[in-house]
């Protein structure tokens, strides 16, 4: 039994342990679970939410998180298929969706899958997922996981067994209503590729109207020897809403990922995305894009673990900010002692379009071999000048060249996408978001 209560949880408005205690949650007719719970709810009445006291998360206040109550039981409500379908990155997918925070079976597309791909319910997935829960992130670390642990109460299971290539992408439709005021989701996705396997996923998370909602969300991913996973994000939820992500992963012999991470929403934003490259020839490709107006605030945080020798990774963030908004990028690649070998870049660069924005900044590595190939760097600049100049001298008004300009500056970070299709349905999307500058 789950006890509620603690005295580091007086200052939140919400109280989660006590919510733990009353809802019906899933797995919790199940022992391991049952277990995996008690150990979240006393790490998480030790540490609570995390200060700014805290070097994680100096640039970040939680305070108005902490303030806001939330609601974990949502009202009912029937969206049509037209409706989902509108929302969906792709229209031609395998298509998992969740509606306010519950797997929504009438909604996903989860028919004729191929033999050796299995997409179910967090709820149906337990048992597979079992072995593979918690083991990606570290439950002592100040934060998300303990909380999302604790409540977890919903998410995806995907399994794809060995040899096995799944040609069509799975989309990870989260969808918002808002018909719940300040309503709280807790997700645990857990995605499993066996050896030479291959797969495409998509996390897709938007909101119908703009609300308060708390998205709390963790995606874990196991990839064994060989295995190949495409993975990308595309946060597009209200301006009221917080999204705090933590994405994790383990990487086997030869295995590649390739991840994605857009955020274009949310009044708070916090992702936390961790590689661990266990086995020789292990390849990562960590990309991502911020894009921030009005007084948005964004923090990511990224971490690559080269563990044994013979390991690569490639880093690209790019973001792009305007109005009052603040970025917050702060990567970090360790080359751990006996890595030899390793080959390791790392780049941020950020736009800045009015006066009042603002980034910090910190590309980090930490290199514990000496035969190694590593660089890593940070750019903050404005629009250039000349390139604007050039612009209008051939007719363009400031508005279409600054436009113009802006998507230019994005494009590197699309343009690494393999899939045409994503690439070119990330790219609209992108497009209609893009702020214009200020004079």
């Amino acid at each position: 039994m789950l006890m509620p209560s603690s005295k580091s949880l007086t200052e939140l408005a919400t109280p989660f342990a006590s919510i733990a205690e009353n809802l019906s949650l899933v797995g919790s007719d199940l022992p391991w679970l049952k277990a995996l719970r008690l150990q979240a709810l006393v790490q998480f009445n030790q540490q609570c939410l995390p200060s700014k006291k805290e070097e994680d998360w100096k640039y970040t206040s939680l305070w108005e998180l902490a303030q806001q109550s939330f609601e974990h039981q949502a009202q009912e409500i029937e969206l049509s298929a037209e409706q989902v379908d509108q929302l969906a990155l792709l229209k031609q997918s395998y298509r998992v969706v969740i509606i306010d925070g519950v797997f929504s079976k009438t909604h996903s597309q989860l028919d004729n899958l191929p033999a050796g791909l299995t997409v179910v319910s967090l709820e149906d997935g337990l048992a597979q997922a079992q072995p593979h829960i918690n083991k990606q992130i570290d439950l002592d670390k100040a934060g998300f996981n303990a909380l999302n642990t604790l409540l977890m109460n919903d998410g995806v299971v995907i399994s794809v067994e060995s040899d096995v290539q799944v040609e069509q992408p799975i989309e990870i439709l989260v969808i918002n209503t808002g018909t719940t005021e300040a309503l709280a989701s807790h997700l645990r996705h857990v995605i499993i590729l066996a050896d030479n396997s291959q797969a495409t996923v998509i996390e897709h998370y938007v909101s119908l109207n703009e609300v308060c909602s708390l998205t709390n969300v963790v995606s874990e991913v196991v990839l064994a020897a060989g295995a190949e996973l495409n993975h990308y994000k595309l946060q597009q939820e209200s301006s009221q809403a917080f999204h705090i992500a933590t994405l994790a992963a383990k990487q086997a012999t030869k295995s590649q990922w390739r991840t994605n991470n857009i955020a274009l929403g949310s009044k708070l934003a916090r992702s936390d995305i961790h590689c661990q490259l266990l086995g020789d020839a292990a390849h990562v490709v960590m990309d991502g894009f911020y894009l921030l107006d009005n007084d948005q605030h964004c923090d990511t945080h990224t971490r690559i673990d080269h563990a044994v020798p013979n390991t690569t990774s490639d880093e690209l963030y790019k973001g792009i900010l305007d109005g009052a908004s603040h970025g917050v990028f702060n990567g970090k690649v360790i080359v751990h002692k006996d890595a030899q070998k390793t080959d390791a870049n790392q780049q941020n660069h950020n736009l800045l379009l009015s006066r009042k924005c603002e980034i910090d900044s910190k590309p980090e590595m930490e290199i514990y071999a000496d035969d190694v190939k590593c660089g890593h760097g940070s750019t903050v600049g404005q629009l250039n000048q000349d390139h604007m100049f050039f612009l209008r001298a051939r007719g363009l008004d400031e508005v279409t060249a600054r436009s113009l300009l802006t998507y230019a500056f994005a494009t590197d970070v699309l343009e690494r996408i393999p899939s045409a299709i994503i690439r070119q349905s990330l790219a609209a999307v992108i497009e209609q978001r893009l702020p214009k500058g200020s004079k």
